[in-house]
């Protein structure tokens, strides 16, 4: 209590300026309520759903945490350009690369710049005869400005960065032919590695190799000049096989000492192990003297390891980061921090070496199946990443990647509530699924979690989702109509139990679909709403609708309500998977233009944005009529 007047005068102004700290302390967001992890997850999710405004909104709730430095900061941004599948808009982006150019970059974002520059400038050209002209592009689109970017690979084996970096060396005054035939083994085969090897046949002279004895050479023997360099730039882009062959060539030179060791302990291979430490145990004192305190550390590790292998006390186990199926293991084996693990390692993994082994992932689908509870709340957060290999990754579905769809579709059935974003993903995998003729039990497995998914996601705001879905189904083939008709029936009680939010197009939709399914009486007990007719025409317009979408079916059903709804409307769709010229005139012209990116292709996307210039593009969250219908009427309805 203030003891006279005038304390109580002070109290009150150092209260108001109290107060008034309280009032312009900025917000903070609960940690505790929106972890990091989960928030990242969010937005790995975000990205491939493309759905940019919920990226953007967690790329921001991710700077808030102040967990991320300017530099991740760059990172971020480099990521959510490349996730988006704005490779063009990337490329053009020079202050951004330019800031991260210098920088010891991460995996994922070498393989985010290296390809969206090779998608811009090289992927329209690659199949040019003339190599010399592709080199010449390169050379001044790409190597010139960001020559820096392609120091190290760090073991990225994604086919546009492996083209890229190849194309980098060829444009050198003198290419590295070891690390030329390292980039080419790196590239599964296929089309992608017989146009690496036109390209390095092409520009590269067959010259006689060094071939170095593997076995400890004595300092009386010959060293190759550029060992040291070659040994070094493997080690750059992680070739620790490379590494380790030039590293015995330098011998004895102190740098080859450390590379063995360096090299033995990336590798964990037990031969290797015992042949480096028989060769560092001759290194002379002098030599050893040059050794910093992390190369001791390392012998001394590698002596453990070598040890412990020859009394058996422990078996090797592969390196979490080597692969799917170890990293599964790992999860399982207590491994801390599994998802940034994983994150440094995806990039590295060549997703067609999975694509030719389909025992490879029964078993990888199996061990996810049958994870332990801890295991399986990592699982649940490697969704995304498991979602853009699997899925997102292939240029199509692939029929070895089967098991694991169904896996990917029976975790989300395992949770109470999904996401938009999470349920767009599932839509993604039940279509890539259908694509590859599944057989009757899977069909039906894939399904009836495809249901579980419908009934634990009941709500207005999904009954897009839930028609979108449905009319996938429909326009898929079927080993098992009666399982797609449950389907169908689950998505029609969902409807009527929120029939008071239906929209007029969402019933129209839903309809159409009835007929596709032949159960018209289904819809008798629903209320007969407004039709859009009459708000639509109020508006008076008459101009150029343009629909762009690769899946014509559901452009031609919005074309066919369009044309009910607004006789007097131009409508054209555009289904071209390139940036032709048609399309970019579409863009430019139309009163309204949709895109549906969700089914588009990123060339043409990026095309018709540049053509539409500031005008609005409409882009639906989902790439069924539904969407499309919806979108288009109340962009109408909004300006007229």
């Amino acid at each position: 209590m203030p003891v006279n007047p005038n304390a109580r005068e002070a109290i009150v102004k150092a209260l108001s300026i109290y107060l008034g700290l309280l009032r312009r302390r900025p917000g903070r967001i609960n940690l505790t309520r929106h972890p990091f992890g989960k928030i990242r997850a969010e937005f790995d999710q975000a990205l491939l759903a493309g759905n940019e405004t919920d990226a953007s909104r967690l790329r921001d709730q991710l700077i808030a945490t102040g967990r991320l430095d300017i530099e991740q900061q760059q990172y971020l941004e480099i990521r959510m350009l490349a996730g988006l599948g704005h490779q063009h808009q990337l490329a053009r982006n020079y202050l951004l690369i330019r800031a991260v150019m210098g920088l010891s970059l991460p995996p994922q974002t070498i393989a985010d710049l290296a390809g969206a520059l090779y998608e811009t400038a090289i992927a329209p050209i690659e199949n040019d005869e003339n190599i010399g002209q592709i080199l010449s592009v390169f050379r001044s689109a790409i190597a010139h400005p960001f020559g820096p970017l392609f120091e190290a690979r760090k073991g990225v084996c994604q086919t546009g960065v492996l083209k890229a970096f190849l194309l980098f060396e060829l444009t050198r005054e003198q290419p590295n032919q070891e690390r030329c035939k390292s980039i080419v083994s790196a590239c599964p085969s296929g089309s992608a590695r017989d146009l690496l090897d036109r390209w390095l046949r092409h520009c590269v002279t067959p010259a006689q190799p060094v071939e170095p004895d593997t076995r400890a050479l004595s300092s009386q023997e010959p060293v190759a000049p550029d060992a040291r360099e070659l040994s070094n730039q493997a080690l750059l882009d992680e070739e620790y096989p490379l590494a380790l062959k030039w590293a015995f060539v330098g011998l004895p030179q102190s740098w080859a000492y450390v590379t063995l060791l360096r090299c033995a302990d990336e590798l964990e291979d037990a031969a290797i192990t015992c042949r480096v430490l028989e060769v560092v145990n001759e290194a002379t004192d002098e030599v050893r003297r040059t050794w910093k305190p992390r190369d001791l550390t390392r012998l001394e590790q590698l002596q453990q390891r070598h040890l412990t292998a020859g009394t058996a006390i422990v078996t090797n186990q592969s390196r979490p980061d080597s692969d799917w199926l170890s990293w599964v293991q790992s999860v399982e084996n207590g491994q801390q921090a599994p998802l940034q693990i994983l994150e440094s390692a995806m990039p590295r993994w060549a997703m067609e070496t999975y694509a030719s082994e389909p025992e490879t992932c029964r078993q990888l689908a199996n061990k996810l199946d049958n994870a332990s509870t801890g295991a399986q709340a990592v699982f649940r957060d490697a969704f995304a990443a498991l979602v853009e290999f699997f899925v997102d990754r292939p240029a199509s579905p692939v029929r070895a990647f089967l098991p694991l769809y169904i896996t990917l579709l029976r975790t989300l059935s395992y949770s109470d509530m999904a996401s938009a974003n999470e349920l767009e993903l599932a839509t993604a995998i039940m279509q890539a699924l259908t694509s590859v003729g599944p057989s009757l039990e899977e069909y039906v497995e894939a399904l009836e979690c495809y249901e579980e998914i419908l009934k634990h996601n009941q709500s207005p705001v999904n009954i897009d989702w839930a028609l979108n879905a449905a009319e996938m189904l429909a326009l898929s083939a079927s080993p098992d109509r009666e399982t797609r008709l449950r389907y169908f029936m689950a998505v029609v009680a969902m409807a009527r139990n929120y029939c008071h939010r239906l929209k007029p197009v969402q019933y129209e939709i839903l309809a159409l679909l009835a007929r596709d399914y032949d159960c018209t009486n289904l819809l008798e007990a629903f209320p007969q709403p407004e039709t859009p007719e009459e708000s639509v025409a109020k508006t008076g317009f008459k101009g150029l609708i343009g629909i762009y979408t690769l899946t014509e079916s559901a452009g031609q059903r919005a074309r066919d309500f369009l044309t009910r709804y607004l006789p007097d409307v131009r409508i054209e769709i555009n289904s071209d998977g390139v940036a032709t010229n048609r399309l970019k005139h579409l863009a430019a012209t139309a009163d309204i233009f949709v895109f549906a990116w969700k089914s588009s292709k990123h060339q043409a996307y990026y095309a018709a944005k540049e053509a539409r210039g500031e005008r609005l593009t409409l882009l639906p969250a989902g790439k069924g009529s539904a969407s499309i219908l919806g979108s288009v009427l109340a962009e109408i309805i909004r300006a007229g």
